[in-house]
């Protein structure tokens, strides 16, 4: 069955000693969407009764509740993800926390977007809580599940106090731990309880620092969500997983392949054949009892049968091919696929159960449906707001305790890989047919700017206007 997903009694009763009270309606429903996330529920395995005795029965699975999650991550968290400001010392904190995060995020993306939420938090270490200043200090961004994230204070679309729990190595010894990133006085604090992994009791190991002070006004974390409504609770810091609507779709799915299945197991050939055309030998067992073996069958054997002897003339041997059905339940298998893909917002022709080319280009995309180009830009648009809060965190928390020289409130750039629906090649070759056809320099010089590379200056002076022909008066 599914990991048990732990619901933290120990941080929260902590949490409430405090005055926090951290919002767990959605624990049960995340439960549920670990299931399906990993195929690993009662719909997937169950027992049926027969004759008064119990039976396991397991489907089949394509694993169609990842396959979603990991197509948004894969659109959305990939080497094309670029975090860019123009502030210099912005910069240089993205260039040191942020090299490679499309990358190095995208199956924690893909897990947040399966379970509905997830949380970045700043981490803090080799640092002291003597008030100075630590240029050495690590900053590193940690990631958590949804069930480890605990919002303490929120409103329908934000979440402004959060708490995380997670299991920790400290000399040798693992302890489970809570962190509360939570406002005090104006500024950030990062609350840390360690508890023993198995009373749960609170225990206070010297090298832990209980409170610490970020001097950083910026919010210290960034919750995680696709651009999905939460049905369950409309005021909720939690959101819901891309395939809030596709469960259906996912059973479909699964069914069809269970049932391809089972098709190609019965569908083997079957052999009927008389016993006068088996050889067979008579023995005594240990018993002294007689005990006839046919030679043709082997142990477990379900190809060859044997059947008492007919009426003359009766064929003593019979083979029979069942049906496999195979273009049925192929048909079934992608009928389920169409319905996933519209369900999660990929468009009705994102995946094909004997597709041969992979991920369909931004031309084939965009002409089949548009959905998948609105969602995107959905999803894009949330996942952008949250990396940007996480940014200005690692950057406020660099300020306040690293003496980093940075602007927390500087621009900060989020562009994702728009290939999926802007073809840049197809772009191109219109944009050079425009040219040959009017010959305008400045088409020309937009084309050098938008895909050569030039800045604005340097395409002026490579393709000046054209001279006015002068009249010579006569």
């Amino acid at each position: 069955m599914a990991e048990e997903r732990g619901t933290f009694a120990f941080a929260i009763e902590w949490l409430k000693m405090m005055g926090y009270h951290p919002d767990t309606r959605m624990s049960g429903i995340i439960g549920k969407y670990w299931g399906w996330y990993t195929a690993d529920n009662n719909w997937y395995h169950y027992s049926v009764s027969r004759n008064m005795r119990r039976f396991r029965v397991d489907r089949e699975t394509l694993h169609p509740a990842a396959l979603a999650a990991e197509a948004w991550s894969d659109l959305l968290m990939n080497e094309k993800l670029g975090i860019t400001a123009e502030d210099e010392g912005m910069q240089k904190v993205i260039a040191a926390h942020f090299g490679g995060f499309g990358v190095n995020q995208a199956d924690f993306v893909t897990r947040s977007f399966a379970l509905g939420t997830g949380g970045w938090a700043c981490g803090v270490y080799d640092v002291s809580d003597d008030g100075m200043l630590h240029p050495d200090a690590r900053v590193e961004i940690e990631d958590y599940e949804a069930h480890q994230c605990l919002p303490l204070t929120w409103s329908a679309d934000s979440c402004t106090q959060c708490a995380f729990v997670t299991r920790v190595e400290l000399d040798g010894r693992d302890y489970d731990q809570c962190q509360a990133h939570v406002l005090l006085d104006g500024t950030y604090h990062i609350l840390t309880q360690l508890f023993d992994i198995k009373s749960h009791r609170m225990v206070f190991p010297e090298s832990v620092i209980a409170d610490l002070d970020t001097k950083s006004t910026e919010q210290t974390f960034a919750i995680v969500k696709p651009a999905v409504p939460n049905p369950h609770f409309s005021y909720c810091a939690m959101g819901a997983s891309i395939f809030e609507k596709g469960i259906s779709a996912i059973k479909a799915t699964d069914e069809a392949l269970t049932s391809l299945l089972v098709h190609m197991r019965v569908g083997r050939p079957k052999m009927f054949v008389t016993d006068t055309m088996i050889e067979k030998k008579t023995k005594k067992d240990a018993n002294g009892n007689k005990v006839t073996e046919y030679a043709a069958f082997g142990e477990a054997d379900d190809t060859v049968f044997r059947t008492p002897p007919g009426e003359e003339g009766t064929d003593p041997m019979k083979v029979v091919h069942p049906e496999m059905r195979v273009a049925d339940n192929e048909a079934a298998i992608n009928a389920g696929l169409k319905m996933l893909s519209l369900t999660c917002g990929l468009g009705d022709n994102y995946w094909a159960w004997d597709h041969k080319d992979g991920l369909k280009t931004a031309t084939e995309v965009v002409s089949d449906s548009s959905m998948l180009a609105r969602t995107l830009r959905k999803h894009q648009n949330a996942l952008s707001g949250s990396i940007t809060t996480l940014v200005r965190g690692v950057a406020g928390v660099c300020k306040g305790i690293c003496g980093t020289a940075v602007d927390t409130q500087a621009a900060v750039s989020i562009d994702f890989d728009d290939s999926v629906i802007t073809d840049t090649q197809t772009d191109k070759n219109m944009a050079l047919t425009e040219i040959s056809m009017l010959g305008i320099p400045a088409l020309k010089r937009k084309y050098l700017v938008d895909y050569c590379g030039f800045n604005e200056e340097d395409a002026a002076a490579a393709v000046p206007d054209q001279a006015a022909a002068i009249d010579p008066g006569f």
